[in-house]
């Protein structure tokens, strides 16, 4: 199993700056969580590999019903040493882990993360690590809606 992750860069004079790994085994999430707490890197969307597509009826990339996009919508990033994640399917609506209470918000052009819903790290790895064997809603973490 597999999953691709994409991410901005902020890099003076480049806006289309990005990166991207594809993450195969569990020493790439360990790989992914370090290129995501260098400077400037943003959070990462995440697509799982073996997950159903299915038609994007509301043509959010397109012509309706003319693409067929990812059955779920996954983001993660590394900041102020916290880990923070969403995930949504449609067997779970939209949601970020329940984290640490100091853990700060964070906010980007994607997706915002509030304050208290950071974890560390470690957690952050292993439920990763859970989604990319697994290609379901990590369990070993809480979630509250966003």
């Amino acid at each position: 199993m597999s999953f691709t992750a994409v991410w901005p860069i902020s890099v003076p004079g480049d806006p289309d700056a990005a990166d991207e790994l594809t993450v195969s085994a569990q020493e790439d999430v360990d790989t992914l969580l370090s290129r995501l707490a260098e400077p400037g890197a943003g959070p990462a969307v995440i697509e799982h590999l073996d997950r159903d597509l299915i038609t994007d009826t509301e043509g959010l990339l397109g012509a309706p019903g003319a693409m067929k996009i990812p059955d779920h919508d996954v983001a993660a990033a590394v900041h102020g040493g916290f880990g923070y994640l969403t995930y949504a399917d449609p067997e779970h609506d939209y949601a970020v882990l329940r984290g640490e209470a100091d853990s700060p918000e964070f906010r980007s052009e994607y997706v915002d993360y509030p304050a208290g819903t950071g974890v560390p790290v470690e957690v952050l790895a292993a439920a990763l690590k859970d989604f990319l064997d697994t290609a379901t809603r990590p369990s070993g973490v809480e979630w509250r809606e966003a």
